[in-house]
């Protein structure tokens, strides 16, 4: 998400977003967006869905449980994106427009460079090199994102951010049913990437310009999925799904044109630098466009790190409570040890951390990144180191010895 020819900027900005943070408290607990609409704007202005269950929500509706996703994959997560797009596709995903049901965004992904843009609420991702998306690409262009949860995930956001000013990671276990879906636009013109064709536009303030005029079009490309799924509690508890747009694609709107990439339910972490094939990823063997997957055939999407793959880069989502300690790296790096390539590819449960010495945000960087953004605007704590212990004890974070957690980014 975090690209390195930003970073320079990413401490300023973080700063400017606490200053707007604690003046936007009075109207609501989280901000909207890194910077406000200017002035004779009359495009979408997007709204943070903060109002989080404060009960456990009943499972309610879950049309893929009539599938297997270990032998039908394509109808399993076909399933789940029905779902998800059920009163969103209608309101153009303004989720408070949804009168079907609830869903929810994870706060403080406004601040820094890759921070939430105004109009749709994205926020930056892994850009793609060229010809990662179509032997026509030549050149690299920027991916923004926006995610939303169901409302099972969105109570553990709400439990997670319960005190705005205090978040509380040890409770950061998604129940069962809770879904995710993240939608992925990118720059990429239709010149370099013909498959985009028809796909949905939308405008985005990517480059943080100040005037009302329009700003850059984005083209949907990839749609991501994943879902706290019982039948997967033998590896992970969690079941990873993709979709790519696909203009060549039977349908009548380009929602239906999202073609499945495929699913995956571990990270067959015994067959690391083998030739055996992977049982715990599912392929579409129809695609018909070009795509790269992740690490030895894994599951990821168009936009994704090759070197990762989607369970594997989500599983390193944690925290410290003492948060003078810098964070792991997402992504393995690119000449990683046989050794460091199974520590990435283990099948790590639900709720549990990547380091032993961590605390589990199961699986969502989205969590991790906004406490890693909150501690960054909040600076370190003046209560003396006892006090600071006592509360890391409570489940409190320690930023008694400074802060230096980062938001992570995906390019490794």
């Amino acid at each position: 998400m975090v690209e390195d020819r930003f970073a320079a900027r990413i401490s300023g900005a973080v700063l400017v977003a606490a200053s707007c943070f604690f003046c936007a408290r009075a109207a609501a607990q989280f901000p909207d967006a890194h910077d406000p609409p200017p002035a004779g704007w009359t495009g979408p202005v997007f709204r943070l869905k903060q109002d989080y269950p404060q009960t456990l929500p009943s499972l309610g509706p879950r049309p893929w449980m009539s599938f297997d996703f270990r032998t039908q994959p394509n109808e399993y997560i076909e399933a789940v994106l029905d779902y998800a797009l059920e009163g969103n596709k209608q309101v153009d995903f303004v989720v408070q427009d949804n009168s079907t049901r609830g869903w929810y965004h994870a706060p403080w992904m406004h601040a820094g460079a890759a921070g939430r843009e105004f109009v749709r609420g994205l926020t930056r991702e892994r850009s793609s090199r060229p010809g990662e998306l179509h032997p026509n690409q030549t050149g690299t262009w920027e991916n923004w994102a926006v995610s939303v949860y169901n409302p099972r995930g969105g109570y553990t956001l709400g439990q997670v951010w319960k005190d705005p000013d205090a978040p509380n990671p040890s409770v950061a276990k998604f129940p069962v049913g809770s879904v995710s879906i993240k939608l992925i636009f990118t720059e990429a013109p239709v010149s370099q990437v013909p498959y985009l064709a028809g796909s949905v536009e939308w405008q985005a303030d990517i480059n943080r310009a100040n005037n009302a005029g329009p700003r850059p079009t984005l083209r949907l490309l990839q749609v991501d999925i994943a879902v706290r799924e019982s039948r997967a509690a033998s590896t992970t508890g969690w079941v990873f799904g993709t979709f790519v747009y696909d203009g060549n694609a039977p349908g009548a709107t380009p929602w239906d044109r999202l073609v499945p990439v495929g699913l995956m339910w571990g990270n067959d972490p015994t067959r690391v630098r083998t030739t055996q094939a992977l049982r715990q990823t599912k392929i579409n063997a129809g695609l018909q466009i070009p795509q790269h997957l992740g690490f030895e055939k894994r599951l990821n999407g168009p936009v994704d790190n090759p070197r990762s793959s989607c369970l594997s880069c989500h599983s390193t989502a944690q925290i410290q409570n003492d948060l003078s300690r810098p964070g792991r790296a997402a992504i393995p790096p690119a000449n990683a040890t046989v050794q460091t390539l199974r520590l990435y590819f283990r099948n790590i449960k639900s709720g549990t951390p990547f380091d032993a010495n961590a605390l589990s945000l199961d699986y969502s960087l989205q969590l991790q990144n906004g406490i890693a953004n909150w501690a960054q605007a909040a600076g370190p704590s003046s209560a003396p180191r006892a006090a600071a212990a006592a509360g890391a004890a409570r489940g409190r974070l320690d930023r008694s010895r400074g802060v230096n957690i980062r938001p992570v980014g995906r390019d490794g």
